[in-house]
């Protein structure tokens, strides 16, 4: 426990995320005093289905704050201002008194969407120009609205307003609606050359302007803590509230995405290359996904691994579900660079457009009798590496970065693993004592811009101490294991029963 009375003033981020909020406290020197996670659940009513409980974040919100405060006696006074990172692509239905008009709503993954009610006179590819919308179209917002429209008509008719994730419980906390850039590049209608919703694809999708709500720069403060919220949380009313950003936006920040070309990879559930320039990374047969900065002016453009971690999670299950991960990666070691010629490729959830698009599978390759559990799970981490070498390299090539690599994440834990990582992705990689608390500093680093307490968003470097480099020791080793996996992904690729494109 932290006796914070003599503290300099602290600003409150949160991290909405798909499995739950966390929370923490940060100073203007750039350290997290103390963090929390409450987590909350996911339902699945039918397949592509994916939804939660909007008043499930409230109350992870309200019970990470309290649960912080309890930890750190002192902070409740000390803290200036609160900030938001939230799951992208929400589409929360509110009415035009701001309440909810359905107990549940759809998450980032939740494919409903009905983009024939979108593109009839726009092509696809045109609106993957104009918004960079690289994830499949039937995720985001503008479509997700036409599934609303045909399904409850009656429930449609309340819905004003269609309200991102951290935006809903911005409104819960000041009464106030709006969101920022990041938040609204991922509506599927914001267009990233003129900064603002697209009349033209609204139109397409029969939506009025201001179904979205209006946009303001991620530090702009949103309104205060009214009193209703305060107490539902333990803290004083009138703390600002500032407008947050989405999670890609705000784990950019918090990675040391402040400057061109900086690049990063977030290796968890799900993997990511992710680019911060001053243009947006557009590649029509890549298909990166782009949002908006919180940074002005500038852009976060990323390519996936839809499942990495999952992947990973999925074979302990199968093969030894008693043990914990780090040991169960830890068998890897028994085995040899190349797997002993075993390649796994890490298309369980669909794949890129490289891979073979959203209905691509995955699978193990070069099986035989010799192979056994050490030579299965190597091959599962060389595969997740070969997959990001897939798109970090055409990240780079596109973006013409050549910023050394930064990684974060749960999957940047592993001494092993990360040498797997350098050896594969053939470059020294950097690894923060920052870690998972990437998205929060993002947002605790836009409170603190909010407050006039930093003047430069590059200040949340300085989180970032003592960067430990990761060099490769023998990428030579994989050369063989290479032209495996790229055989292997080509294959399976070959079975997919519709080449689709996610997008």
């Amino acid at each position: 426990m932290t006796d914070l009375g003599t503290a300099p003033d602290l600003v409150l981020a949160y991290d909405l995320g798909t499995g739950g909020c966390k929370a923490s406290l940060w100073t203007p020197a750039a350290t997290m005093l103390a963090e929390t996670v409450v987590p909350y659940p996911t339902s699945h009513p039918a397949p592509g289905r994916n939804e939660q409980r909007p008043d499930d974040w409230w109350d992870a919100v309200a019970a990470s704050t309290r649960h912080l405060l309890e930890r750190s006696p002192g902070a409740r006074a000390r803290i200036a201002g609160v900030a938001l990172s939230g799951q992208s692509l929400g589409a929360v239905q509110v009415d035009e008194r701001g309440e909810l008009v359905a107990p549940t709503t759809p998450i980032w993954s939740d494919t409903r969407g009905r983009p024939d009610a979108v593109f009839g006179d726009i092509p696809e590819a045109e609106w993957y120009r104009r918004t960079g919308n690289g994830f499949g179209a039937a995720l985001y917002p503008l479509t997700k609205a036409a599934a609303f429209r045909a399904e409850d008509a009656v429930a449609w008719a309340r819905t004003r307003h269609l309200v991102g994730s951290k935006d809903w419980i911005n409104l819960r906390l000041t009464g106030e609606l709006a969101t920022d850039h990041s938040m609204a590049s991922g509506s599927g209608a914001y267009d990233l050359a003129t900064g603002d919703y697209d009349d033209e694809l609204l139109a397409a999708a029969e939506l009025p302007r201001d179904v979205f709500p209006r946009i303001v720069p991620s530090s702009a403060r949103v309104g205060s803590l009214t009193r209703g919220a305060a107490e539902a949380l333990g803290l004083p009313s009138g703390i600002p509230v500032f407008a947050g950003a989405v999670d890609n936006a705000a784990m950019a920040l918090g990675s040391r995405g402040t400057a061109e070309g900086r690049i990063y990879a977030a290796l968890g559930s799900s993997s990511w290359i992710t680019v911060t320039s001053a243009q947006p990374v557009i590649d029509e047969h890549a298909r990166p996904y782009v949002f908006a900065h919180a940074i002005p002016g500038m852009f976060v453009s990323a390519l996936s691994t839809f499942s990495s971690g999952t992947s990973l999670e999925w074979l302990r299950a199968t093969l030894a579900p008693g043990a914990g991960t780090a040991d169960f990666i830890g068998l890897a070691a028994d085995s040899a660079a190349g797997a002993r010629g075993v390649s796994f490729v890490p298309t369980l959830a669909g794949g890129t457009p490289l891979e073979g698009g959203s209905g691509a599978r995955g699978g193990f390759t070069g099986l035989h009798l010799g192979a056994g559990p050490a030579d299965l799970v190597r091959a599962c981490l060389e595969g997740i590496a070969f997959s990001l070498d897939r798109s970090l390299a055409l990240m780079r090539e596109l973006s013409g970065s050549r910023e050394p690599l930064l990684i974060t994440g749960g999957g940047s834990r592993s001494p092993l693993w990360n040498g797997i990582y350098a050896d594969i992705l053939r470059s020294p990689l950097q690894r923060s004592t920052v870690d998972q608390q990437a998205a929060t500093l993002g947002a605790a680093t836009i409170a603190l811009v909010g407050l006039g307490l930093w003047d430069d968003y590059a200040r949340a470097d300085a989180a970032h101490a003592g960067l430990d480099e990761i060099a490769p020791t023998s990428p030579e080793s994989y050369a063989g294991a290479r032209d495996r996996f790229d055989a292997a992904v080509s294959a399976l690729g070959s079975l997919t029963p519709t080449q689709e494109n996610p997008s």
